[in-house]
């Protein structure tokens, strides 16, 4: 062969690698970037951002779009003078292309059991609020060998879909600064009246100005609705045996009250505590409190 043959074919190889390097899907996940006090691993070849604090029994926090892991900082600090509190953040926010295209309730409570036996946690008390609320206690639900307790903010257990669900849905699955900050103005009383606390808890909002993060924040909320309306949560409140705490804010306006009164009726041993005071994001208007009766439910 000459040597214009080979000249050629390396030019081949060059533009082969090229226009494959240009067409790859780009990577939005910079671990570099994070807060030194923000952890990550990578589980079943997703990242999964986390922060942890305390010793003793393990407490997962299952954090929840619009508001991130630092959202959930007051609360986890007074359960972590008891409790190793981990708090993590659904993974898609992390790596949209990683995730894949199914954000079903069941794969990211999936990503989730990995998270926890990479962790090498054997049994975990799992929070959450909303949403978040509603996937701890399916996460008891479908892992029986992993759980202790749920402990639900105000949340999705009892959800039947209605033309309000989709608007309340519209807006916490937004990527715009002005809907996100009404829903927080309309599910805290803390966040509305004191203007200090509203710019503190803005920066820690999960906005999405990456185009690949938005589509995987819609697809989310696609697949929650199809969720929603299959029954996921609802359909296996009957056959739920493990200690589960329900605290509901009497100022919730967010997830009115006779959205839990199916989860409360029929889920087998549940504590149901009222909260005074509060909207629908607790943890952010009671942190003390909230962490009090979360601490005297666990301990009992």
């Amino acid at each position: 062969m000459n040597i214009k043959y080979f000249r050629w074919i390396k030019i081949i190889i060059i533009v082969f690698v090229l226009s494959s390097c240009a067409t790859a899907p780009q990577k939005i996940f910079h671990p570099q970037a994070l807060p030194k006090h923000q952890k990550w691993v990578m589980v079943d070849n997703i990242p999964v951002v986390y922060t942890e604090q305390g010793d003793g029994d393990a407490v997962l926090i299952l954090a929840a779009y619009p508001l991130g892991v630092e959202a959930w900082g007051e609360l986890a600090g007074f359960l972590s003078k008891s409790f190793r509190v981990i708090v993590a953040e659904p993974p898609y926010l992390s790596e949209p292309d990683a995730f894949g295209e199914d954000k079903s309730s069941e794969h990211l409570l999936l990503v989730y059991r990995s998270f926890v036996r990479k962790l090498d946690l054997k049994e975990v008390h799992v929070v959450g609020a909303g949403e978040g609320g509603g996937l701890a206690v399916a996460f008891g639900h479908h892992f029986p060998e992993h759980i202790k307790t749920a402990i639900s903010i105000n949340g999705f257990e009892g959800l039947t879909w209605s033309a309000k669900t989709k608007e309340m849905l519209d807006d916490i699955y937004s990527s715009e600064q002005e809907k996100i900050t009404n829903l927080l103005a309309a599910g805290s009383l803390r966040y509305k009246q004191d203007s200090a606390f509203r710019d503190r808890i803005t920066g820690t909002l999960e906005l999405l100005p990456d185009k690949e993060k938005v589509k995987a924040l819609q697809n989310r909320k696609a697949d929650l609705i199809q969720d929603i309306n299959s029954l996921y949560i609802p359909a296996m409140i009957e056959y739920i045996d493990f200690p589960i705490l329900m605290i509901r804010s009497d100022h919730d306006a967010i997830l009115p009250e006779n959205y839990a009164e199916y989860a409360h009726n029929r889920i087998r041993g549940v504590k149901y505590q009222s909260l005074q005071n509060s909207g629908h994001f607790a943890f952010l208007d009671k942190p003390q409190e909230t962490a009090e009766i979360i601490r005297a439910f666990i301990q009992k």
